[in-house]
C-alpha cells in the first residue's frame, strides 16, 4: 500500500511525537490568545456586519447563502453570552482560525515533521496578515479552512485503510464544505485525483460510491435551512432586489430555481473569469507578492522545497495539495472584486503545510551534513525569530482591538438623519446601520438600501420620486447625476437636497 506520508522515518518519528501532545495545545492556544488580544470589539464593515446581522436576526445573506455558517453562528451566539452578538461572531472566527492551526499541526505531526518545523509553519500561518486579520472579524473564511483541513485528514485516514465508511466520512466533509462555502468545489479536482490515484478500485465500488454520495447529500441538506429562513420572512434579507419604489422583492428560496439562483452566485457571475491573459498574469503576480509579504519572504523557499519533496516522495499527496493550491488560486486571481485578497486563505494553509515539510528537510540536512551540532539549534532559532518578527511586524497592521469605527460611523448617521429618512450606500456602510436597527433596535423609522441590491435604473426612479418627499442620504457620490451643490456633507455621508441652494440656482452645469 502506498504510504500516505512523505518520509521513510515516519514510523519512528510518529512514535516520538505521540509523547508530545503539548504541541497541539500550543498550536491552538497561543494563536487564539494572540487573536483575543487583537480581536475586533464589535461590528466590522463589509461582509462582517452583513453576516453578523443575518445570524442575529435569522436573516439571509447574499450569494452563496452560507447556510452552515448561519446555523452554526446561531448556535454559537446562543451558547456564548459574552459581549454583544458582533463580538461573539468575531470570536467564532478566532476559534475557527485557531482550529485550522491545530489541524495543520496535527497533519504535519502525522507526516513525521518534527516539532520545530511544524510549530514554525504554524507560527508563520498564524501571523500571516490575512489569516490573522480574518480571524479577528466575523467572516466565512476561517470556517472554510478548518473544514478544508478536516477534509484533508479524512482523505489521509481513508487511504490508510480504504472502506465505504471512511469514504462516507470524506463525502460528509465535502458536503459540509459545500454547505458552508461553494468555493469547496475548487478543491474537488484534488479530492477526485487523490481518491482515484490512491485506490481506484476501492473508490469505485458501488457500496463506497453510494456511501459517499449519501453522506454528501445529507450534508448538502443544510441548504434547506435557507428555505426555512425564507418562510420565516426575516427582517434582514439580501437574497433579492429592490424595485423602483424601494420595495424589496425577495427571491423565493422554496423553489429549486430560487435556491439555485442564490447558491450558484448568479449575482456575482459578472466578476468571474473577468481578465484577459495579460490581466490575469498581473493578478497572479499580485497574488505571489501577497504570499511573499505575508510569509516574510523567507517562508517561500521552504514552501517550494516542501512542495517539491511531497511531489517526489508521495506524488499522490503532493498532487492533491498542488491541485488545492492551483484550483483556489487561479479562480480567485481571475475574480474581479475589491476584497479578493481575503479569498486566498486555502492557499495560505497549503503554503503552511509545504513550509512544514520544507523546514523539516532543511533541519535534517543541517543535522546530517554539518559537523557542528549547533547547526540545527541555530536553524531552529532562526525559525523562531522569523515567527516572532512576523508577529511584531504584522500586529500593528491587523490589530482591531480598539476599532469601533464601523459602529461609530453607523451610530453617527442614525443620530443625524431626520425622521423617515432613506439611507443609500454600499457594503461598507449599510450592513452596519442595519445591525444597529435590526439587532439593537435603533431608529426603526429609517429605511436602508444597499446599492448592490438595486439596478441603476430603479435607483434613478426611486431618487427622483422620493426627492422632496423624504430626507435622502448617500454614503458616497454620486448614485445619480445631480448638481454637485445638491450633495450636502453630513459627517461621512451626504444629504441630497431636493433643490439647489438659492444662491446657486443659476449655475448652468447641465445637471438637475
Amino acid at each position: 500500500m502506498q504510504q500516505s506520508l512523505p518520509f521513510k522515518s515516519w514510523s519512528l518519528q510518529r512514535q516520538q511525537t505521540r509523547t508530545l501532545p503539548w504541541t497541539a495545545l500550543l498550536a491552538f492556544a497561543l494563536p487564539l490568545l494572540l487573536y483575543l488580544f487583537t480581536l475586533a470589539p464589535t461590528i466590522y464593515n463589509l461582509d462582517s456586519a452583513e453576516l453578523t446581522t443575518a445570524v442575529a436576526t435569522g436573516g439571509i445573506v447574499r450569494a452563496t447563502g452560507y447556510p452552515l455558517y448561519l446555523a452554526l453562528g446561531k448556535l454559537w451566539v446562543a451558547l456564548l453570552p459574552v459581549g454583544d452578538i458582533a463580538y461573539r461572531m468575531n470570536l467564532f472566527s478566532a476559534v475557527c482560525g485557531a482550529g485550522t492551526l491545530l489541524l495543520v499541526e496535527r497533519t504535519l505531526q502525522r507526516w513525521g515533521v518534527g516539532t520545530v518545523a511544524r510549530l514554525g509553519a504554524v507560527g508563520l500561518l498564524a501571523s500571516a496578515t490575512y489569516f490573522w486579520a480574518l480571524s479577528l472579524i466575523a467572516e466565512v473564511y476561517t470556517l472554510h479552512t478548518v473544514l478544508m483541513m478536516a477534509l484533508l485528514l479524512a482523505l489521509l485516514h481513508w487511504r490508510e485503510r480504504p472502506s465505504a465508511t471512511r469514504l462516507a466520512g470524506v463525502g460528509l466533509l465535502v458536503g459540509l464544505g459545500l454547505s458552508h462555502h461553494l468555493a469547496t468545489a475548487l478543491l474537488l479536482p484534488g479530492v477526485a485525483f487523490f481518491l482515484i490515484s490512491s485506490h481506484w478500485r476501492a473508490t469505485l465500488r458501488p457500496k463506497s460510491l453510494l456511501s459517499a454520495a449519501g453522506a454528501t447529500a445529507v450534508a448538502l441538506s443544510c441548504y434547506f435551512y435557507l428555505s426555512y429562513l425564507y418562510l420565516q420572512q426575516p427582517p434582514f434579507n439580501y437574497a433579492g432586489l429592490y424595485d423602483s419604489a424601494g420595495q424589496f422583492q425577495a427571491v423565493d428560496l422554496t423553489t429549486v430555481r430560487g435556491l439555485w439562483w442564490l447558491i450558484s452566485g448568479a449575482s456575482f457571475s459578472g466578476a468571474m473569469l473577468a481578465y484577459d491573459l495579460a490581466g490575469l498574469w498581473h493578478e497572479l503576480g499580485q497574488f505571489a507578492l501577497q504570499l511573499w509579504q505575508d510569509f516574510m519572504a523567507v517562508g517561500i523557499g521552504p514552501a517550494l522545497l516542501g512542495a517539491g519533496l511531497l511531489l517526489r516522495r508521495d506524488w499522490r499527496l503532493g498532487g492533491l495539495l498542488l491541485l488545492f493550491f492551483v484550483g483556489n488560486g487561479l479562480f480567485y486571481a481571475d475574480y474581479r472584486v475589491i476584497d479578493k485578497a481575503t479569498m486566498f486563505l486555502p492557499n495560505y494553509v497549503v503554503m503552511a503545510l509545504w513550509i512544514g515539510v520544507g523546514l523539516a528537510a532543511l533541519l535534517r540536512w543541517v543535522a546530517a551534513e554539518g559537523s557542528d551540532r549547533r547547526g540545527p539549534a541555530l536553524l531552529g532559532a532562526m525559525v523562531a525569530l522569523t515567527v516572532a518578527a512576523s508577529v511584531a511586524l504584522h500586529w500593528p497592521l491587523v490589530d482591531r482591538s480598539q476599532d469601533n469605527s464601523t459602529r461609530d460611523n453607523a451610530t453617527a448617521i442614525l443620530t443625524t438623519a431626520e425622521e423617515n429618512a432613506l439611507l443609500i450606500g454600499w457594503w461598507d456602510a449599510i450592513p452596519a446601520v442595519e445591525y444597529l436597527q435590526r439587532v439593537e433596535g435603533e431608529r426603526p423609522d429609517i429605511q436602508t438600501l444597499n446599492r448592490f441590491l438595486i439596478s441603476h435604473e430603479s435607483l434613478q426612479t426611486l431618487l427622483h420620486v422620493s426627492l422632496g418627499q423624504r430626507p435622502i442620504y448617500v454614503s458616497e457620490l454620486p448614485p445619480v447625476a445631480f448638481h454637485p451643490m445638491r450633495y450636502q456633507p453630513v459627517g461621512d455621508w451626504f444629504r441630497i437636497l431636493p433643490t439647489l441652494p438659492p444662491h446657486r440656482e443659476n449655475v448652468p452645469l447641465g445637471t438637475p
